[in-house]
């Protein structure tokens, strides 16, 4: 099974040998969090919009060898192609996108969309649009076994953007209950625009809901994980 995305390589869904070891980074516009081995907790430092590309690559350091792995998944809060930012995320600081990452790391790394790399770890089979909750929203559709990283959250929605109403700072700023009602609007056109077959809703707000609709399934963070294994296969 292949997934095919804007990064411009063929991501397949697999293990990879038990030999090879992947870190997984997962930058968040609060958190980075770095996964080092299966069933084992994240190690965690603040990120925000002060971390600028060299400060992040201090920061892994200072957490992690990472000459100990044969690869390095990231997921960004960015569009990607060739394991390049194309755009200068809004939750982080500046210089991402004249930075080459791949130069920062002593081993091969891929660098991902973060919802595409989540989504990737939570896909199930069939049609899933995943949506990240978190500083932010993040956003991926897997249809035919195909991944399609997209951009929705900055798209026009009533006065400013979908990200805008379901984001942090707008739970922060209404109240838990005027937010939940807010982001479960917002799934539901979600769900008549894109029809998928079930939605899977991840990020660190997933746990402000006790109960989610039927065809929508509660995520977990630590699939960004099986996702940063995911997107190499064995291409290693």
């Amino acid at each position: 099974m292949s997934l095919t995305s804007k990064t411009s390589c063929v991501i397949t869904i697999s293990d990879v040998p038990t030999t090879k070891r992947i870190l997984v980074i997962d930058v968040g516009g609060t958190h980075v969090k770095l996964y080092t081995a299966p069933n084992t907790p994240a190690i965690e430092f603040v990120s925000g919009h002060t971390m600028t590309p060299e400060q992040f690559i201090h920061d892994v350091n200072q957490c992690i060898d990472t000459r100990l792995f044969d690869g390095v998944s990231i997921g960004f809060p960015s569009p990607i192609s060739g394991n390049r930012i194309l755009k200068e995320p809004v939750n982080l600081g500046r210089g991402w996108v004249d930075f080459n990452l791949v130069n920062a790391f002593p081993c091969p790394i891929r660098l991902i969309n973060d919802a595409a790399m989540q989504a990737v770890g939570s896909y199930e089979g069939g049609s899933m649009l995943f949506l990240g909750l978190g500083t932010g929203l993040g956003s991926a559709l897997v249809a035919n076994q195909q991944l399609q990283p997209m951009e929705i959250a900055h798209l026009p929605y009533r006065e400013h953007d979908y990200e805008y109403y379901v984001s942090e700072h707008y739970r922060e700023s209404v109240g838990d209950e005027t937010w939940r009602q807010s982001v479960l609007t917002i799934v539901d056109l979600f769900y008549q625009a894109f029809m998928p077959d079930y939605i899977v809703i991840g990020g660190g707000n997933v746990h402000q809901f006790a109960e989610l609709p039927e065809h929508v399934r509660r995520g977990d963070n630590d699939k960004a994980f099986l996702g940063g294994i995911r997107i190499w296969g064995n291409n290693l």
